[in-house]
């Protein structure tokens, strides 16, 4: 953890979720590597001859700001390794780096339209983002199953942890969350973290079609509350774009993501208590 004297007076928290929140570690980056299986294998008919995708590949994956979208981290690999017509994987799957220095092209935030311009859509991005939501959701055995890309399982989603013990009504300053999961998703989050009570009025979600690095959610978080000066939480790159575009506020970085970031923590306690929000008890 970098140190830092805490220089801010901040009237609002914002907290992204998936890794900030949640751990999510056993969760999403375990949706990507099955739906990239499941595509290569069922899809393109392919051969697995490798590791697949790596937690490197999702750790620099999330150096760039566009790919905020889970699910788009899917397709967009699946389709890159589709364009080589190579049925073994191995062949087809750029290496971690390879990957990070292709995605310098996506220069415009539109992952779909660079995916289709770069490499085509070898799989559809529909039915990959099908195969995630059942992946991650969970197929029930009562017949729904007939329906479904997959068979009956548990949602990787029950894999997920709490990072965060005290509740959002104990923190000195008003709450909103920034997240780009859907409200469907989030529900679960909040479920496990015993934040349902938590208000609607302050969380965006990806169903509004606010993302990202825009700073839009930021600025209705802000108005809601009454605030001008926030904090956000955040362990990614479109994170703390997010924060440089609003112009105003800090940014903390949680967890390993953003190495460079000039507050980071290893966890949402710790870079509350740096800056004098944890309720007392905890301290």
């Amino acid at each position: 953890m970098k140190k830092s004297i805490c220089k801010y007076t901040h009237d609002i928290v914002v907290f992204d979720v998936d890794g900030v929140l949640v751990d999510t570690s056993r969760s999403y980056f375990a949706v990507v590597v099955q739906a990239v299986q499941w595509a290569w294998t069922e899809v393109l008919h392919g051969e697995i001859d490798c590791e697949g995708f790596t937690e490197r590949h999702f750790a620099l994956t999330k150096t760039h700001p566009a790919f905020n979208d889970d699910y788009d981290i899917a397709w967009s690999i699946v389709c890159r390794a589709a364009a080589s017509k190579n049925p073994s994987l191995s062949k087809s799957l750029p290496s971690p780096e390879e990957w990070r220095a292709l995605l310098e092209g996506c220069t415009k935030m539109d992952v779909p339209s660079w995916v289709r311009q770069t490499f085509g859509e070898g799989v559809p991005r529909q039915l990959i983002r099908g195969v995630c939501e059942e992946l991650y959701f969970g197929v029930p055995s009562t017949g729904e199953e007939n329906n479904a890309l997959l068979s009956p399982r548990k949602g990787l989603w029950e894999n997920e942890r709490p990072m965060i013990s005290c509740s959002w009504r104990s923190l000195p300053v008003p709450a909103g969350i920034y997240t780009g999961r859907t409200a469907k998703e989030l529900h679960l989050a909040l479920r496990g973290l015993g934040w349902e009570d938590f208000p609607n009025s302050m969380i965006i979600t990806s169903d509004s079609g606010i993302t990202k690095p825009s700073p839009r959610g930021l600025k209705i978080l802000c108005e809601t509350a009454g605030a001008n000066n926030p904090l956000f939480l955040g362990d990614t790159e479109s994170d703390r774009q997010t924060v440089q575009a609003y112009g105003q506020g800090a940014f903390a970085a949680i967890g390993d993501f953003l190495p460079d970031a000039e507050l980071a923590f290893p966890g949402p306690e710790e870079a509350l208590m740096h800056f004098a929000l944890l309720p007392s008890s905890k301290k």
